[in-house]
């Protein structure tokens, strides 16, 4: 089992100056905790992913649907969709979790 406090996650956050933090990384899948000040370019990725927005508002874009997002919110994007989060009202803080942990942000090097 693994336990993981989310409140220090985000004060590890603020130490390190980084917008992405992993918390998880298992064969199966990859936990990281993600922080969108502003908008990114679209991207896509080869695993499903899952967003739950812990914090912040703003507009999410996935293929050719946009949604608003607000804390509490979860987002659920297939595998190969475009997304980007646009739009930002407050920095949107997200715990992301990602299919395969060959697919996640920090896996790629981005």
């Amino acid at each position: 089992m693994t336990h993981v406090s989310t409140s220090d996650l985000v004060d590890k956050f603020e130490q390190e100056n980084t917008n992405y933090l992993e918390v998880l990384s298992k064969d199966a899948l990859s936990v990281e905790l993600a922080q969108y000040p502003n908008p990114e370019p679209k991207t896509t990725h080869k695993t499903d992913e899952l967003y739950f927005i812990i914090s912040g508002s703003g507009m999410v874009h996935v293929e050719d649907e946009r949604y608003a997002v607000d804390e509490g919110d979860v987002v659920y994007v297939e595998q190969g969709a475009e997304h980007d989060f646009f739009d930002i009202e407050d920095k949107i803080t997200a715990l992301v979790v990602f299919a395969s942990a060959e697919d996640s942000v920090l896996g790629q090097g981005l």
